[in-house]
């Protein structure tokens, strides 16, 4: 939308693309493992392996689990509790992986309390397996179904504050947000496993979106979008989203620590910048070959990773700040007033089909960018109040200037990893 010369850039600035790394908590049995696979993800300390490529890569957890001393927020350690709920008000967990093992809706209910009395939100929500608690339509997904003993959404969307929900859809198309054509379908596709990548990545993506028009199952893969509005069993509406497997074996196959180096490749960095895109990326960093936990090969490849961020090529972030940002900004509403010489972009409202209509704050703006010609001279508002804290852009790769409401990073956790390390957790 071009509104007085003014236009809103599809990312933050400078980036030409955003990715996000989604981790699924399965396999991470200790909260040794846990930390140890984090400090390298999240800060610059020295690690086991090498120093920590400090970038916001944020992780899931379990809230309970019937196995004795494994990894989760009610478990036999304390420590564990204590960690999870630490990282889930710095951000750096992000997603409950369902309610696992919890039986019925009385032991949902205090798991969803427990939480709440321990003020942490969970922006996202991730279905595991086959388990009795998960949502969404199939017939085992017993979550969002009222008559169901382990129906639960009618009070855990409110009190946790979860709006984002996966449903098992994974593609191997590289970059989501933007329209299909006939090369999206060739995008993952990886020379070096040429005629196994082709049949798994290739030719079943293509025959998933033709059934696209008449099964169910695969009806958003024609629009090839990030998230996607819908309606559950109990009437309450969500974003439900869609991540990416680039492993030439297919998607399920590979989602594990050391498969993830088949998705972190110059190859669908330059793709997914090529197409503008927004990706979700599926793994499961326990599932791996023990300590120090993450491969050799998979280290390279975040490496790669985080000098895509920090040359301003690939946004990457957790999935609950890059998901917050694809909708605020996909379903934010504006318009350019000029007085005086002066173009004042007015921000009016976010209106979506699962949050309804609100005012936004400057924080579910961070990363909004306008293209303006003139950015000494426009200013963007909310309710006719004037946002200070401004950043002017010069130009990008599209050679146009820019103004943006700049990015908050997530606070560091370089204090924390001590903190744990001096109690001895790893």
């Amino acid at each position: 939308m071009n509104i007085q010369g003014i236009t809103k850039r599809r990312l933050p600035y400078p980036y030409k693309a955003a990715l996000t790394i989604s981790s699924d908590i399965d396999s991470t049995n200790t909260l040794h493992e846990f930390l140890t696979i984090q400090e390298f993800l999240n800060t610059k300390n020295q690690t086991i392996m090498g120093e920590g490529i400090g970038l916001e890569i944020g992780n899931s957890f379990y809230p309970v689990r019937n196995d004795h001393g494994v990894f989760a927020l009610i478990s036999q350690n304390p420590a564990d509790k204590e960690v999870i709920i630490d990282l889930i008000k710095l951000g750096y967990i992000d997603t409950i992986h369902s309610f696992n093992t919890a039986k019925n809706r009385e032991e949902i209910y205090g798991i969803v309390n427990f939480l709440h009395d321990n003020e942490c939100k969970i922006d996202i929500w991730v279905n595991h397996a086959s388990v009795s608690s998960n949502i969404g339509p199939q017939k085992s997904n017993l979550g969002d179904k009222v008559d169901s003993e382990c129906y639960h959404t009618d009070f855990s969307i409110k009190t946790l504050g979860y709006k984002f929900v996966w449903m098992y859809e994974v593609t191997t198309i590289i970059g989501q947000g933007r329209p299909l054509n006939l090369r999206s379908f060739f995008s993952s596709l990886d020379k070096k496993h040429f005629f196994q990548s082709m049949y798994a990545n290739v030719f079943k993506e293509i025959c998933k979106y033709f059934l696209s028009y008449i099964y169910w199952k695969y009806a958003d893969r024609k629009h090839n979008d990030l998230t996607y509005p819908v309606q559950i069993s109990d009437g309450r509406s969500i974003f439900k989203f869609i991540r990416c497997d680039a492993f030439y074996k297919g998607p399920g196959v590979g989602d594990n620590s050391a498969g993830l180096v088949s998705t972190l490749r110059e190859g669908i960095f330059n793709e997914l910048k090529r197409t503008q895109g927004y990706m979700i990326v599926i793994t499961h960093l326990g599932k791996n070959a023990g300590y120090p936990y993450i491969s050799a090969e998979t280290q390279e490849g975040l490496r790669l990773l985080e000098r895509e961020y920090r040359t301003g090529e690939i946004y990457v972030t957790t999935t609950s700040k890059l998901l917050k940002y694809y909708v605020n900004s996909q379903y934010l509403k504006w318009n350019v007033k000029i007085e005086n010489g002066e173009k004042y972009i007015q921000i009016e409202k976010i209106t979506d089909p699962v949050r309804g209509s609100f005012i936004p704050s400057v924080d579910d703006l961070r990363g909004i960018t306008f293209y303006t010609n003139d950015p000494e001279n426009t200013h963007i508002l909310i309710q006719n109040k004037e946002i200070t804290d401004i950043v002017k852009n010069g130009r990008d790769f599209t050679n146009q200037k820019s103004i943006m409401i700049p990015l908050k990073p997530l606070p560091p956790l370089e204090y924390k990893m001590k903190e744990y390390k001096e109690k001895g957790y790893f």
